[in-house]
């Protein structure tokens, strides 16, 4: 939803903690700040709206809340005010950081300061998306799931892949303790995928949007269902090049005057989960997509580096799948039409 200065005639900032919250009220007309803290539970948002409305008059349809994105700790505050139909603006903590300049100093109330502070200053550009649905904010705890599964799998794997390395026999034998846990990492990573692929294929619009985007080689179920639930289901960008920004594939100049000329290259300011599923997808591309892998054969012979010519293959992509969830019609393999 784009926002206009003249919307708000107040700005919060909230600045979420597992157990607290630190709400700063800035009134511009005013010109004073006003903190609180607050317990992050329903009776602390029960205080903090009376303290708002009857102590401050706040009017919540007047009012812009800004938060920064703090994972599970936001999602009971975030649901709260938006089922009083206020406007939420839900921020990275690092866009915030680096758009307020040099500052020193910082604590809880601080950082509500300045969240509010930032929300004054860039309500133009605030981005205010309407609450995760029900069936996205299951798709997303999964995929939480299925990450940490991942990652615990991954840990026992290196650690005796080290070790082997340099104690062959001692490797084995743990190794053994540790394959009824390894049979169940992977057997419940595999649960939770089929939890996430039956969760797509009772919901009408996902299923729609992610046999789109599947019917693209190279795409699979595990990509599609990520882009969804961190587009909200491709609403949340206005442009391919934006998507492309998120995921950190979009290349950029590093160029100024005659003294700086580097390399054209990718901001490591990027979704990496994405961008690593992303990565493995354009690989897969390149190899059972007879048009990417003729694209990347002859680009790779012009001289291009391969990872230029994969990161370009991402960007097509993201362009082939932002293209058939627009048309609503499944993507079409030229030489075989």
């Amino acid at each position: 939803m784009k926002t206009t200065e003249t919307m708000f005639e107040t700005f919060v900032g909230i600045d979420v903690s597992k157990l607290t919250l630190d709400v700063t009220i800035l009134k511009p007309q005013v010109q004073k700040l006003c903190h609180r803290v607050f317990d992050n539970s329903d009776e602390g948002y029960l205080k903090l709206k009376n303290w708002l409305s009857i102590h401050h008059g706040v009017i919540f349809a007047r009012t812009l809340f800004c938060l920064e994105h703090t994972g599970l700790y936001t999602r009971s505050i975030d649901r709260f005010l938006r089922e009083r139909k206020a406007y939420v603006w839900m921020e990275s903590s690092l866009h915030i950081k680096k758009s307020l300049g040099l500052t020193r100093g910082k604590n809880d109330k601080i950082d509500s300061q300045r969240i509010a502070e930032y929300a004054y200053r860039f309500s133009d550009k605030a981005s205010i998306r309407n609450h995760c649905t029900p069936v996205i904010q299951i798709l997303r705890d999964l995929l939480t799931t299925r990450d940490r599964l991942n990652k615990s799998l991954k840990s026992i794997a290196v650690s005796i892949n080290e070790l082997k390395r340099v104690d062959l026999k001692q490797a084995i034998n743990l190794e053994t303790f540790q394959l009824a846990a390894i049979r169940g990492l992977k057997t419940s990573i595999k649960e939770v995928e089929e939890a996430m692929f039956e969760t797509v294929e009772n919901d009408k619009q996902l299923k729609i949007h992610c046999d789109l985007a599947i019917s693209i080689p190279g795409v699979g179920k595990i990509l599609a269902i990520k882009l969804m639930v961190y587009t909200q289901v491709f609403t949340r960008f206005e442009s391919v090049r934006q998507l492309a920004c998120y995921c950190g594939v979009a290349p950029f100049e590093h160029r100024s005057g005659t003294s700086i000329n580097g390399k054209t290259g990718v901001s490591k300011f990027a979704n990496m989960d994405l961008k690593s599923t992303l990565h493995l997808a354009s690989l897969s591309a390149i190899q059972y997509n007879p048009d990417m892998k003729a694209y990347y054969q002859r680009k790779v012979n012009e001289g291009k580096s391969k990872m230029s010519v994969i990161n370009a293959v991402r960007n097509k992509l993201l362009s082939r799948i932002i293209a058939v969830i627009n048309r609503q019609t499944p993507y079409v393999i030229l030489s075989q039409a």
